[in-house]
């Protein structure tokens, strides 16, 4: 997977100061390294660490693709278990449908800004992707126990990333505490962006901890979008409860869409031109 550039190369007749090397080992960043190991052998003696910049794993019919900056596997694929020492340095996109014979590996070192997946994951997976705390941006299906019998709470799925900016769960499971610990999270960064959808149990959802929740850390501008689970049949009585929870639903985003349009009204105009000279840039 590694390739060394050889253009151009002379030799270097100095020794880099040991403060600069004691930096670079210490502070480097995955794509400053994959440079330094391109244009000199020596980084690479020295860290040891294969690096995947993006990993992307897909389904047996899917195309593979394996170089530093992305790698694209399939989950039956063997090679998977190796990348195991790999540093994945940006993002992990699952693509592959969940097949219980096939795990993750265990990533040893695994500091991604972006975690997609599409389809459920385990939660010891989930906690060995997001053990690094540098996720930004979540967008994912849902957890389920190690044990394959319960799905995990939305509540436990964002206290493990507290420095995410955007979050989108597309199965929200919530259980009779979700929303009292949720109001209790100490989350690092402002949302910018949070979707829960098909969010179970609407009997249990409470309105006004589920405002605070979001408009305490809520960014200037934020989209946020509810949605519960619909009940599956076509009988009026069905259709009454459908009714019932997409109506529960607009209400919430509608409010939640009023409190952030007159919070954004009140900040200084000062404050405005350079949020929106921001936006723009």
């Amino acid at each position: 997977m590694l390739t060394f550039n050889t253009d151009g190369m002379i030799l270097q007749r100095y020794a880099f100061p040991p403060p600069v090397m004691y930096y670079i080992m210490n502070n480097v960043k995955s794509v400053h390294l994959i440079k330094l190991y391109q244009c000199c052998k020596f980084f690479y003696s020295k860290f040891r660490r294969n690096i995947i910049r993006h990993l992307v794993v897909v389904d047996d019919d899917g195309p593979e693709i394996l170089n530093p900056t992305i790698t694209i596997i399939r989950a039956s694929n063997t090679a998977l278990k190796k990348l195991a020492d790999f540093w994945i340095s940006d993002s992990f996109t699952l693509i592959a449908t969940y097949n219980v014979q096939n795990t993750l590996p265990t990533f040893s070192h695994c500091t991604i800004k972006k975690l997609e997946l599409c389809d459920y994951i385990k939660h010891g997976e989930f906690l060995m992707l997001t053990e690094a705390g540098t996720i930004e941006e979540l967008m994912i299906k849902g957890v389920f126990a190690d044990d394959g019998i319960a799905f995990i709470p939305i509540e436990d799925i964002i206290v493990e990333v507290p420095n995410t900016k955007s979050i989108t769960i597309s199965e929200s499971v919530v259980s009779p505490t979700t929303f009292s610990s949720l109001i209790s999270l100490k989350h690092r960064a402002k949302f910018s962006n949070l979707v829960l959808k098909n969010m179970t149990n609407a009997i249990l959802f409470e309105n006004n901890l589920m405002v605070d929740f979001v408009l305490k850390n809520a960014d200037i501008v934020c989209d946020v979008l509810i949605s519960f689970q619909l009940n599956p049949g076509i009988n009026d009585l069905l259709r009454e409860h459908n009714f019932l929870k997409n109506l529960l639903s607009f209400n919430f985003n509608y409010l939640i869409a009023l409190h952030l349009q007159k919070r954004k009204m009140k900040l200084p105009k000062r404050k405005m031109k350079f949020f929106k000279r921001s936006v723009s840039v």
